[in-house]
């Protein structure tokens, strides 16, 4: 970094990811700022400048020694799990100011030494105490993956044997195929000869826990219950959709075209993407593509856009929200809200792919009525309608 660039950092004040010191006087808020950068999405400490009046105070010579070695204790004992930070010098007028850069952490949540977890708040910081926000980082860097955690006191006699039974085709259909285990014979089979058909040996719940649907405690995944579960609400009551059809443009309208019951589309991941998928079909205009009077219609927005964006929304959700997506149609556009933030630290813009719930993303794949692309997370879309 450039003194040009700090002066005019410096000039626009502390940030989210900026921050200001005078001086290090207490090891332990400077370790609170470290801990909050890193369960972020990083950030800069500048030592040497007011952190109220933004005005230059540089450093000496013996300063900027003892504060480089003071950042880099704090790091390692005011910071559980230690992280490391990148300290360079700026040399401005009358001295230097020390800059202290501190990347996303890894490894979270970090807390301070006396057990406290921080997050960044707008320019400042706040304590973090849900339980849902600590999984939710967690969940981030890959030290939790809450679609792997068991349903407490469900069974695999709350799964529905018919959905399980159609992955299961799909997935090992080749299988299946080989042993003249298709259409007709396929359907009037059991789960268990259709195990055992795949693996000898094997009925549907040692071939579930094969595939890590049933942990080894004998619980039901959370991924199982989502993709087979019979009344999936009843275990997991927020994981659902509420889709609306407005008259006109506004949120607090309160004309509707159409709108999905609850109990209607309650249900498994198949269940609600086949209802979500009708809601779009019934409520949004076809468009005459061809020249001939009768030549078929085709949606306003292409049905292999909104395939994407449901799977997506569906699969990609925060697990660790309590809140549904939501489904809007408006006037003049559609617009979904998956609950939950991006991903660390993706951003609109991003081109990386970071699932959240990866075991629900794969299995949901190899449906045979599912293909799709499994893109970014989509958090909010807003899709135009070609309505006049």
């Amino acid at each position: 970094m450039k003194e040009i660039d700090i002066i005019q950092q410096i000039k626009l004040g502390e940030v989210s990811k900026v921050q200001f010191k005078e001086r290090i006087l207490d090891n332990y808020d400077i370790g609170c700022e470290l801990v909050a950068f890193s369960n972020a999405r990083g950030g800069t400490l500048v030592v040497g400048v007011k952190d109220k009046t933004g005005s230059v105070n540089p450093l000496s010579y013996q300063e900027v020694q003892e504060t480089t070695n003071i950042l880099g204790n704090i790091a390692s004992e005011n910071v559980v799990p230690a992280i490391l930070v990148d300290v360079e010098t700026i040399s401005v007028d009358g001295g230097s100011l020390v800059v202290a850069h501190i990347k996303e952490g890894v490894n979270k949540p970090y807390h301070d030494n006396r057990g406290i977890v921080w997050v960044k708040n707008g320019a400042d910081k706040r304590k973090v105490f849900d339980n849902a926000e600590l999984a939710e980082m967690m969940t981030d860097c890959g030290s939790f993956s809450p679609d792997e955690a068991g349903v407490r006191d469900a069974t695999i006699k709350d799964l529905d044997e018919n959905t399980i039974k159609t992955f299961l085709s799909n997935k090992f259909e080749k299988v299946l195929v080989r042993k003249g285990l298709v259409g007709d014979a396929f359907r009037e089979i059991s789960l268990d000869t259709v195990c055992s058909a795949i693996a000898s040996g094997h009925d549907g719940e040692k071939l579930l826990r094969n595939l890590r649907f049933i942990r080894p405690d004998g619980k039901i995944t959370v991924a199982a219950m989502l993709l087979f579960g019979k009344y999936t609400q009843r275990w997991l009551p927020v994981m659902t959709a509420k889709c609306i059809c407005f008259v006109g443009n506004s949120l607090g309208g309160t004309q509707f075209r159409d709108k999905v019951n609850d109990a209607d589309i309650e249900g498994n991941l198949f269940h609600q993407f086949e209802t979500i998928m009708d809601f779009f079909t019934r409520n949004l205009r076809h468009i005459q593509v061809g020249d001939e009077f009768n030549s078929k219609g085709v949606l306003e927005i292409p049905y292999t856009s909104l395939v994407e964006f449901t799977v997506n929304a569906l699969v990609h959700r925060s697990l660790n929200a309590k809140a549904p997506i939501r489904i809007l149609i408006f006037d003049d556009r559609v617009e979904i809200h998956t609950p939950g933030t991006r991903p660390n630290g993706l951003t609109v813009h991003s081109s990386a792919h970071k699932p959240r719930s990866c075991r629900a993303i794969r299995f949901f794949s190899q449906m045979p009525f599912i293909c799709f692309p499994t893109q970014e997370r989509v958090v909010v879309c807003f899709v135009p309608c070609l309505r006049m």
